[in-house]
C-alpha cells in the first residue's frame, strides 16, 4: 500500500515535471510567436513608410499637376478676357469714331443746305432789288452830271443845276438900301410934280415979266420946299413899296428857279433814294446772309465741338472701363493664382502633415508592436516558468494531497476496522 502510494506520488511529481517542461515549451513557443511578430510589425512598417512616402509622392505630383492646371486655366481666363475686352474697347473706338464721323457729316450737311438757303434768298434778294438800284445808280449819275460833279462833261446840261441864283440887271443888295434924300429926288412923282409946279411958276413970273426977279427965286425956292416936304412920305411910301415889289418879285424868280430845279432834280433824287434803299436793302441782305452765316458757323462749331465732346467722352469711358475690366481681370487673376498657390500650399501642408501624422502612427505602432512583442515574450517566458513552477508546485501539491488522504484514509479505515490485535 505504501508502495502504491509513493508510485502514485511519484506519477504526481512526473507529471508535474512534464506539465511544467510543456508549459516552458509552450511559453518558448509564445515568446518566440511574438519576437516573430515584432519583425513582422517592423516589416509593416517599413512597407506602410514606402507606402505613404510613394502616397505623398503622389498627392505633391497631383497637386502640383493642380496648381500647374489651374494657373493654365487662370492666364487662359486672363487672356481670354484681356482679349475680350480690347475687342470690346476697339469695337466702342470704332463706333465711336463712325458715331463722331457722321455727326461731323450732318452738321457740315446742315451748314452747306443752311448756307445754301441763305444764299438762295440773298440772290433773290439782290435780283429783286438789282433794277431799284440800277435806277438809282442812273439817277445818281445824272444828278451828279446836272450838278457838274460827274465824269462826263460833255453831257447834256452838265453843271447846269449847280449855277447859283442870279437875276440880270438887278442887285439884291439893293433891297437892303436906306431911304435918301437922292431916292427922293429921283422919285418920278415927287420929280414930275416938282418939275410941273416950277414950270406954273416960271409961266405964272413970264406972264408978269419978272421971271429972272428974286421974287420968282423965292417963289420956286418955297415951292420946292413945300413939295420936299409933301412928297417925302409918298416918296418914302413908293421906295418902299417899289422894295417890297421887287423883294417879292425876286422871290417868286428865287421860287421858280428853286421850283424849276426841283423839278429836274427831285426825280433823280427820288431815283437816288431808290437806289439807297435798294442799297440798303442789298446791304442788310448781305448783313442778314452774314449773320445768318454767322450764325450756321456758330451752329456747326457748337454742334460740332458737341459731337467732339461726346466722342471724347465715349472713349473715355470706353478707355475707363476698359481700364477697370483689365484691373478687375488682373485682380481676379491674382485672386485666383493666390487662391491656387494658398490651396497648393494648403494641400502640400496636408499632404506633409498626414505623412508626418501617417510616418508618427507608424513608428507608434510599429514601436508598440516591437514593445508589445518584446514583453509578449517575456510574459511568455516568464508565464512558461511560473507554470512550471506552478506545475511542480502542483505535483508537488498534490502528491502531499494524496499522501494526506492516504493518511486519513489510514485513519479511517483504522477507525472503522474491528478492534482486532494488529498483526
Amino acid at each position: 500500500m505504501t508502495w502504491g502510494f509513493v508510485a502514485i506520488a511519484g506519477a504526481t511529481v512526473v507529471g508535474g515535471v512534464l506539465q511544467g517542461e510543456a508549459a516552458k515549451d509552450a511559453a518558448n513557443t509564445q515568446a518566440g510567436a511574438a519576437e516573430k511578430s515584432g519583425a513582422v510589425s517592423l516589416e509593416i512598417a517599413e512597407k506602410q513608410i514606402i507606402a505613404n512616402k510613394d502616397s505623398l509622392q503622389k498627392q505633391l505630383d497631383a497637386d502640383n499637376r493642380a496648381l500647374e492646371l489651374t494657373l493654365f486655366t487662370q492666364e487662359r481666363n486672363l487672356r481670354d478676357t484681356l482679349a475680350a475686352q480690347k475687342q470690346a474697347s476697339d469695337t466702342g473706338n470704332i463706333f465711336a469714331a463712325r458715331a463722331l464721323t457722321e455727326q461731323l457729316n450732318a452738321q457740315r450737311e446742315a451748314l452747306d443746305k443752311t448756307l445754301a438757303a441763305q444764299k438762295d434768298a440773298f440772290d433773290k434778294q439782290i435780283a429783286n432789288l438789282k433794277s431799284y438800284k440800277e435806277a438809282g445808280e442812273a439817277g445818281q449819275t445824272r444828278l451828279l452830271e446836272l450838278l457838274g460833279l460827274g465824269g462826263n462833261t460833255k453831257s447834256p446840261g452838265f453843271g447846269s443845276a449847280a449855277t447859283a441864283f442870279e437875276t440880270k440887271g438887278f442887285d439884291p443888295e439893293t433891297l437892303f438900301k436906306e431911304f435918301t434924300a437922292k431916292d427922293m429926288e429921283q422919285d418920278p412923282g415927287y420929280a414930275f410934280r416938282l418939275a410941273e409946279g416950277q414950270k406954273a411958276i416960271e409961266r405964272s413970273t413970264a406972264a408978269r415979266g419978272g421971271l429972272q426977279s428974286g421974287a420968282a427965286l423965292k417963289a420956286a425956292v418955297e415951292y420946292g420946299q413945300a413939295m420936299g416936304s409933301q412928297e417925302y412920305g409918298n416918296a418914302y411910301n413908293r421906295f418902299m413899296a417899289n422894295k417890297a415889289f421887287q423883294a417879292q418879285e425876286l422871290g417868286n424868280a428865287f421860287n421858280r428857279f428853286t421850283t424849276e430845279r426841283g423839278n429836274l432834280l427831285s426825280p433823280l433824287q427820288s431815283l437816288q433814294g431808290v437806289g439807297q434803299a435798294a442799297a440798303a436793302g442789298q446791304a442788310a441782305a448781305a448783313g442778314n446772309l452774314g449773320a445768318g452765316g454767322a450764325q450756321a458757323a456758330q451752329a456747326y462749331g457748337t454742334g460740332t465741338s458737341a459731337a467732339y465732346g461726346n466722342y471724347g467722352g465715349a472713349v473715355g469711358n470706353i478707355a475707363s472701363n476698359l481700364g477697370a475690366g483689365q484691373s478687375a481681370a488682373y485682380g481676379n487673376f491674382g485672386s485666383g493664382v493666390s487662391s491656387a498657390m494658398a490651396g497648393s500650399n494648403a494641400a502640400r501642408q496636408s499632404a506633409y502633415g498626414n505623412y508626418g501624422s501617417n510616418l508618427s502612427n507608424i513608428y507608434a505602432n510599429q514601436g508598440a508592436g516591437q514593445i508589445n512583442a518584446l514583453t509578449g515574450a517575456a510574459n511568455a517566458r516568464a508565464a512558461g516558468q511560473i507554470g512550471q513552477a506552478n506545475a511542480f508546485n502542483n505535483a508537488l501539491s498534490q502528491g502531499v494531497n494524496l499522501y494526506g488522504m492516504y493518511q486519513q484514509n489510514q485513519l479511517l479505515n483504522k477507525y472503522l476496522a474491528p478492534k482486532v490485535p494488529l498483526a
